[in-house]
């Protein structure tokens, strides 16, 4: 099997880490320009329409290995017509039915170590970084990112493009009002999220509040 990842940097590097593990024998990156440089010895390709139709006409699918949910928005919206399959660690673990809803999905980084349990309804494009967890009855929107260690408790409403910092804990909320953290916002590194978040913020601290 083939992939091209968009992002050379650390993050595309990990998604190529895990694409080794599940049976990708070939794998390129792209680049924003000259100056991005992969360590890699991998084949890396300027992220233009006309290289990325080339290796979409040779087989290619792909994935999208950068952080900041804005540009992974940005890089699927560009080419939703193209291939992309979950890439998924063989380490991380689901709750009953729950890969096969994932499985439903596209374009989104299960890295290793990540624990989801069940009745969680997830996007697309979405990155779930190491050993994060993901409780029961959440729902999760497009463009997501969790970083490394996150906890992310019971009914939890993540919105589109939200960006959860490393070491955070989002609190539960309960079955007739979940805990909402608003679309846009970031929630710093190592935060505890006890109450609602509003859209287009960023909060800090514990508890979290609105910087």
């Amino acid at each position: 099997m083939k992939i091209a990842i968009f992002g050379a940097s650390g993050q595309g590097r990990e998604v190529a880490d895990i694409c080794t593990l599940i049976a990708y024998d070939e794998i390129v990156f792209f680049v924003d320009d000259e100056a991005e440089q992969c360590v890699y010895p991998n084949k890396v390709y300027l992220d233009t329409k006309e290289n990325v139709e080339k290796l979409n006409n040779q087989g290619f699918c792909f994935a999208i290995g950068i952080g900041s949910p804005k540009i992974r928005k940005n890089i699927a919206d560009r080419y939703n017509h193209l291939d992309f399959p979950n890439i998924i660690h063989p380490s991380a673990t689901f709750g009953l039915y729950q890969k096969e809803a994932i499985d439903k999905t596209r374009g989104n980084i299960i890295t290793a170590g990540v624990r989801f349990t069940n009745n969680i309804k997830c996007g697309n494009f979405g990155l779930y970084n190491l050993n994060a967890t993901i409780a029961h009855d959440c729902i999760i929107e497009d463009y997501v990112s969790i970083m490394a260690a996150v906890n992310v408790s019971g009914n939890v409403h993540l919105k589109q493009n939200t960006n959860i910092g490393v070491n955070a804990a989002i609190l539960h909320g309960n079955n007739e009002r979940k805990l909402t953290v608003g679309e846009n916002s970031i929630v710093g590194a190592g935060a505890v999220v006890t109450k609602d978040v509003p859209a287009n913020v960023t909060v800090v601290g514990v508890p979290a509040k609105i910087q």
